[in-house]
Order: structure tokens, then C-alpha cells, then sequence
């Protein structure tokens, strides 16, 4: 690996007026694709019924401490549908270095009742999150072991979370089709870290997000 990445290195210093033409046009023909796709994709957003702009959002998930021109993430291109009134999809983009761009599309859900919810977030957990103070459940140590599950205010809230999470149906259906959930009182976001569905699955993920926040949150 070292050989190559040393190999690379002098192509592109000493032999730049041949590697840097050849990138620039790379380059050029992956925007001209990336621009091609995104139309293709909006023809069939407005034929299932979806709107999309190109607009930024000015949107931050309850679990995201980074705030301002520090933040590696960036939220864009909103779908909305009049069959969905409630909904809000939109992709955030998060800047990893070396390791290149991250996608993924999430959904944002408020309650069709002005309903407020306890504030929270619920993700699978990590290495490090052994290592934290979360919520856990007696009675499913494989729902406390695959979750990692965070009251975002003081003991009010907290008991709130415990009891919401408490239903063996809701972690059940988690446990089948493991996703992150998170709330900040008003609005609730559900998405699967890192993952850019297709747009042809919108209608499905939409079924899905619907069903967990009709059943079990906005109720």
C-alpha cells in the first residue's frame, strides 16, 4: 500500500501537466452524470406525487452537537408531498476528511395532533457507547444491548423516554429493522445512518417511518 500511495505521489507532482488534465475531466464527467441522475430522479419524484428543491435546510438533529461553520454536516434538497403533509424528507451530507462524503437521507416527522414528544435519541450502539450511561430494560437486555438510548433533558423526560421505549411491540419492531430515532420536542427524525435509499423506495420508507410514529410515538 505504501509502494502505491509513493507511486501515485510522483505521477501526480511529476508528471502533473498529464495526471491533472485527466482528473479535471473526471471530474467534469462525474458532475455532468451526477446532474443527469438527479433529473431523472426528480421526473419520478413528480410522478409518485413528491416535490424536490435544491434548497439548504437550516435543520440540526437533537444528537448533533456541532453547531455553525465547525459542523461537518449539511442538509439539502427537500421532498415534500401533499399526500404526506406531515412529512419532510432531506439528505445531510456529513464531511469525513480522507474518508470522503457520507449521505444519508432522513425523515422528518411532526404529529398530525400538535402533540409534544419527550426529547431523545435512539441509535445502535457503538464501542464507545459501552463506555456511557444510557437507558436500558431489565426485561429485553437484547433491546439494551443492540440501542443505544439518551434522555436529552432531566428526570421528567427521562422517565417519559423509559416509559415510551417500554412497549415490547416498539422494541420488537426495532429489534426486526434496527434504525435511529431521535426527538427534539416537536419534531421527530428517523433515519438509517449513512444510508442513501433510492428514490424508488421513498413510498416504502414513508410506510415504514409512518407506521413506528403513528403506533407508537405520535399517539
Amino acid at each position: 500500500m505504501n509502494e502505491f500511495n509513493e507511486i501515485l505521489e510522483i505521477i501526480l507532482i511529476e508528471y502533473w501537466f498529464i495526471s491533472w488534465p485527466i482528473i479535471l475531466i473526471g471530474i467534469i464527467i462525474s458532475h455532468y452524470f451526477n446532474k443527469k441522475r438527479f433529473k431523472e430522479e426528480d421526473i419520478l419524484l413528480n410522478k409518485m406525487g413528491f416535490n424536490r428543491t435544491t434548497e439548504s435546510l437550516n435543520l440540526n438533529l437533537p444528537s448533533n452537537t456541532w453547531r455553525g461553520i465547525f459542523s461537518p454536516y449539511k442538509n439539502k434538497n427537500p421532498i415534500t408531498s401533499d399526500k404526506h403533509p406531515h412529512v419532510l424528507i432531506y439528505l445531510r451530507t456529513e464531511s469525513a476528511g480522507e474518508s470522503g462524503t457520507y449521505y444519508t437521507r432522513i425523515l422528518r416527522l411532526k404529529s398530525k395532533t400538535n402533540k409534544k414528544f419527550p426529547k431523545f435519541f435512539l441509535r445502535k450502539e457503538g464501542i464507545l457507547d459501552k463506555f456511557r450511561n444510557d437507558i436500558d430494560y431489565r426485561n429485553n437486555p437484547e433491546f439494551s444491548k443492540k440501542f443505544f438510548l439518551k434522555s436529552l433533558e432531566k428526570e421528567e423526560n427521562k422517565l417519559a423516554v423509559e416509559k415510551l421505549f417500554k412497549n415490547f411491540s416498539l422494541q420488537k419492531k426495532l429489534l426486526s429493522n434496527p434504525l435511529n430515532i431521535e426527538s427534539n420536542g416537536n419534531e421527530m427524525f428517523y433515519y438509517w445512518e449513512r444510508v442513501k435509499f433510492p428514490i424508488e423506495e421513498l413510498p416504502k420508507r414513508i410506510s415504514e417511518v409512518e407506521f413506528l410514529h403513528d403506533n407508537f410515538f405520535d399517539v
